[in-house]
């Protein structure tokens, strides 16, 4: 009960820390200057800038410097996001598995894993973005944050597909950050595939294991538009719902259908709709 209470403490202290250093509405944070997790000064043009190619609040705050700097300075105008809520469920008996849920039930897993007994369900959201950023050139970003930590840690694969009237013109860059128990955070750029192809980019890595407290991955690319008037982007996030070998992280597709699974993983990973973005 008291590390229970030490979390909730440390997690409304960050949340008033952000809240009083920007004192932000919905959409577009005030302030002048907010000093990050890692002693990163961002002002509010960078703050605006990184929330525009479609960081979150989170994101933000526990930013590395090699990330803000790649990006603080970017002509980013934020054209749309989608929002998705699922909930993965560990049954005492039977087989896991993932639906899609609101985001009311979202807001409030934190408390419902306390009333369950000895059956558990952990929430993650997916959420995808199209940045227009400069010419003729976007961003694809998906991101997924955990609320409470997922009970099979294998390999999970997270990915940005598209149409054939794009072109990937950048790296496809990937890191995931997870907390331990003492609540230091931690930035890792490891993956055990990543895959740039004619119909999106994509990554695999391994879930950290021991005790975590918060886990959050996330994967985004420029491209430039070859034809047509409108973009369309699928952010998928394929979670492991039982161990899958390290051979066979590589059979798998990305594209605007969302991530296809291949022989030794098809079976292994829960199936949901991936989080549709479109902009013109």
């Amino acid at each position: 009960m008291e590390i229970k209470k030490i979390r909730l403490v440390k997690y409304v202290l960050v949340t008033l820390l952000v809240a009083f250093a920007f004192a932000s509405d919905i959409d577009r944070p005030k302030a002048d200057t907010l000093t990050n997790y890692n002693n990163i000064e961002i002002n509010e043009k960078e703050y605006e800038t990184l929330f525009n190619l479609g960081f979150t609040e989170d994101e933000i705050y526990y930013m590395d410097e090699a990330t803000f700097e790649a990006n603080k300075n970017l002509d980013a105008k934020l054209l749309a996001k989608t929002v998705k809520y699922y909930k993965t469920v560990y049954p005492t008996y039977g087989n896991s598995y993932t639906v899609e849920v609101t985001k009311e039930e979202y807001e409030s897993s934190k408390h419902l894993n306390e009333l369950r007994g000895s059956s558990y369900d952990s929430y993650k959201t997916v959420v995808s973005t199209i940045t227009a950023n400069g010419s003729n050139s976007y961003r694809f970003k998906v991101s997924t944050t955990w609320s409470n930590m997922p009970g099979t840690r294998s390999y999970d694969i997270i990915g940005v597909g598209f149409a054939d009237d794009l072109t990937i013109s950048s790296t496809v860059y990937f890191y995931y950050r997870y907390a331990d128990q003492n609540g230091n955070y931690t930035t890792s750029y490891t993956y055990a595939n990543r895959k740039s192809t004619s119909t999106g980019g994509a990554a695999v890595y391994h879930l950290p294991t021991g005790q975590i407290t918060s886990l959050g991955a996330t994967l985004y690319y420029d491209v430039t538009k070859n034809s047509g008037t409108t973009i369309s982007m699928c952010g998928d996030y394929a979670h492991a719902t039982s161990t899958v070998s390290s051979s066979d992280v590589a059979n798998y597709s990305i594209s605007l259908a969302g991530i296809g699974l291949g022989a030794g993983l098809a079976g292994h990973y829960d199936a949901l709709p991936c989080a549709m973005s479109y902009a013109s």
